[in-house]
């Protein structure tokens, strides 16, 4: 039961992860370029946000992982006789 219940935090952690990762992907790639285009005082600047895959992925298992081993050892330590 304990792997079940630690498969479903990993999971719900992994899209956790992907949707903070995207937002913040987002926010950093479309703000960045206008706030260093004010800073230098050059109003020529324009973005665009390209968020890949490959990364999302990456997220997304980093974000399992932790979610995973986090509930897996949490529910050793408590289930361990004291």
């Amino acid at each position: 039961m304990i792997y079940l219940k630690s498969f479903l935090v990993g999971l719900v952690a992994a899209i956790v992860t992907s949707a903070v990762w995207i937002v913040v992907a987002f926010v950093i790639d479309v703000v960045g370029p206008f706030l260093l285009a004010k800073w230098s005082g050059d109003y020529s600047g324009g973005s665009v946000a390209v968020i890949g895959s490959g990364s999302i992925l990456v997220a997304a298992l980093v974000g399992f992982a932790a979610g995973f081993a986090w509930t897996l050892r949490r529910g050793r330590q408590l289930m361990a006789p004291r």
